[in-house]
């Protein structure tokens, strides 16, 4: 189901759609499915080939990793960590900054998260 969405995300998304370089240290804001509250945390983006790897940190401590890709202009990661696993779908926007929603099991709902690079 995780892969499914990802791809008709991705298909989904534009040819004209902006690409920017990802890469780096990010301040995130976010809201819980249904808005069951909000969060902050930092992030971190690197890069191997085509492939980006994740890391989200709460008040420090490192919450979740994640592998992502590219496509169109969208950046696409799965996440897990001990507590659990999820799937985020960021459209990178003209400032760089990138907009996104995500999903996890339990919940019928989307949480949002944007990330403004430092």
């Amino acid at each position: 189901m995780r892969t499914v969405l990802c791809v008709a995300v991705l298909a989904a998304a534009t040819a004209g759609a902006a690409f920017a370089d990802v890469v780096g240290e990010y301040s995130g804001a976010g809201t819980n499915p249904g808005g069951e509250g909000s969060y902050t945390c930092d992030v971190t983006i690197t890069k191997s080939g085509p492939v980006y790897g994740v890391q989200w940190f709460f008040e420090g401590q490192l919450g979740y990793e994640g592998v992502g890709l590219m496509k169109n202009g969208l950046f696409c990661v799965g996440y897990a960590s001990s507590g659990g696993y999820g799937v985020v779908v960021y459209e990178v926007q003209t400032d760089g900054s990138l907009q996104g929603i995500w999903a996890t099991p339990g919940f019928d709902d989307l949480g949002s998260e944007t990330l403004k690079k430092k």
